[in-house]
């Protein structure tokens, strides 16, 4: 199977200027904008079913109150994803990951998804997310890039299914980040634009990694970070970036560093 990996401009939580967050509404809102990738959380439920959700508990994103941890697939089901965001957007559901993936294959779109695991399951949200990608992933299309903040998430991707590429997330520059980029198999290395420095992404490219920044919304900065050598921007407006140039000045990242 074919691996795309990192295209220029990547869809945040889909399109999440423009649509409720991490809900196939924002997926498709990505596609609509020019996307040809989006970036999405997934998390596990009570009962252990795999949703799209960023944070660990309710109340932000949903009409909902409580930990994701501590709530099953059926009563997640009954909130409504959209309300948050305004009238036109009440009745979104919130979706699980195969959903998601049905969208990805309906619209054309590549993905990164985020492994974003509630506190303790880092392991479990990992080796269920990886083995819901070999049972629904279409076999004609590459495989998705897994991230994750989450070393003990990306270990266990790789141990389960080594043949799916992995990307660390990292916020600041920790000390031992290309040692663990290393040791965790990963071709792509995931950064804060606020925290990426011009001689980090130098390093970053001499080691032979894809880079991607996040969250990028200003088309000056993500001019800025081409001049960098950013091979791909994470941005919640994909629409704007891909109007004012951002997508189309580097070739995305494949899984080789000479491009």
């Amino acid at each position: 199977m074919r691996t795309g990996l990192l295209t220029d401009v990547v869809g945040h939580r889909g399109a999440a200027a423009g649509a409720p967050e991490n809900t196939l509404a924002s997926l498709a809102l990505a596609a609509e904008q020019g996307a040809r990738m989006v970036e999405f959380d997934v998390k596990l439920t009570a009962d252990g079913a795999l949703i799209l959700m960023h944070d660990e508990t309710l109340e932000r994103t949903t009409t909902g109150r409580g930990q994701v941890a501590e709530t099953p697939l059926a009563r997640i089901r009954e909130l409504d994803a959209g309300a948050w965001r305004g009238p036109a957007w009440r009745h979104t559901p919130v979706p699980t990951l195969e959903e998601a993936v049905a969208i990805l294959d309906e619209r054309d779109l590549s993905a990164n998804i985020e492994i974003k695991p509630c506190p303790g399951r880092d392991v479990e949200t990992a080796e269920a997310t990886v083995d819901l990608l070999r049972r629904a992933w279409p076999r004609h299309r590459p495989w998705p890039l897994l991230s994750s903040f989450s070393r003990a998430s990306l270990a266990a991707a790789r141990d389960r299914a080594p043949e799916i590429p992995r990307g660390l997330l990292l916020w600041g520059k920790p000390s031992d980040w290309s040692a663990a980029a290393r040791s965790l198999g990963c071709l792509t290395v995931h950064c804060a634009q606020q925290h990426l420095t011009p001689e980090w992404a130098a390093e970053i490219g001499r080691l032979g990694y894809g880079l991607a920044a996040y969250t990028v919304n200003d088309p000056a900065d993500a001019a800025r970070l081409r001049g960098w050598g950013v091979d791909s921007i994470i941005t919640d407006d994909p629409g704007a970036l891909i109007a004012a140039g951002a997508g189309g000045r580097r070739r995305g990242f494949n899984g080789r560093r000479a491009l």
